[in-house]
């Protein structure tokens, strides 16, 4: 059967917190920024990348766009160089990503940075199994909407109307997105976040679910 499955990247794949929060410190200490403690900052790093520049520099952007820019330069270059230094896959992603890459074509979506992205997945052993990367910065809108499961889509040739498509995630905005293109959505129970509030198909507890959860809803 043709499928398309999507997965979120931090708090489903891994859990990049520890090193987004060093690369924030990191850069406020290269922008003579006062120092802030990692609690300060960790609270704000997996909620886009807007949301990260916003509250852990505000005391520099202040509004100014070409701040915003400054930021995002110096951040993502320091990120990147920096990317896989605390970051692993939880415990049976690896697995998991190996067994659902046979049974349809990956997609990574996420808000975080294309090109960083792939580094990451790159660096973490598993790049080489997904078919396509949308990042937050790939198309004009982020999650939920639904442009970033099309722009998978038409990345890999998968048609909707002939096949099955499932967003796999740990956040409300992953489910929504599921919803909003006609796919089916499974939360990762073991992310992120302990609970949503909104629909999804299946919850899966752990990692090693997945390609049962995908084989079999594939033939509701």
């Amino acid at each position: 059967m043709n499928r398309l499955i999507a997965l979120d990247l931090d708090g489903t794949l891994e859990d990049s917190r520890d090193d987004m929060t060093a690369a924030a410190r990191s850069v406020r200490a290269q922008l003579g920024l006062p120092a802030r403690d990692d609690a300060a900052l960790r609270p704000w790093v997996n909620g886009g990348m807007d949301q990260l520049y916003a509250k852990c520099f505000d005391d520099f952007i202040g509004g100014d766009a070409a701040r915003v820019a400054k930021v995002r330069e110096a951040y993502e270059a320091e990120y990147i160089a920096n990317v896989a230094v605390a970051t692993r896959l939880y415990d049976g992603v690896a697995a998991a990503l190996a067994e659902l890459s046979e049974l349809g074509v990956l997609a990574c979506v996420t808000n975080k940075p294309e090109r960083i992205s792939r580094h990451l997945l790159d660096q973490l052993g598993v790049g080489a199994l997904f078919g396509t990367v949308i990042g937050g910065d790939t198309c004009a809108e982020a999650k939920p909407h639904p442009m970033m499961l099309s722009a998978a889509a038409e990345r890999v040739g998968f048609d909707l109307q002939r096949g099955a498509a499932f967003m796999i995630g740990d956040t409300a905005a992953d489910m929504q997105l599921a919803r909003s293109f006609g796919a089916m959505g499974i939360w990762a129970g073991w992310g992120y976040v302990a609970s949503i509030d909104v629909p999804y198909d299946f919850r899966a507890a752990e990692p090693s679910e997945l390609p049962l959860l995908v084989a079999r809803a594939s033939l509701r």
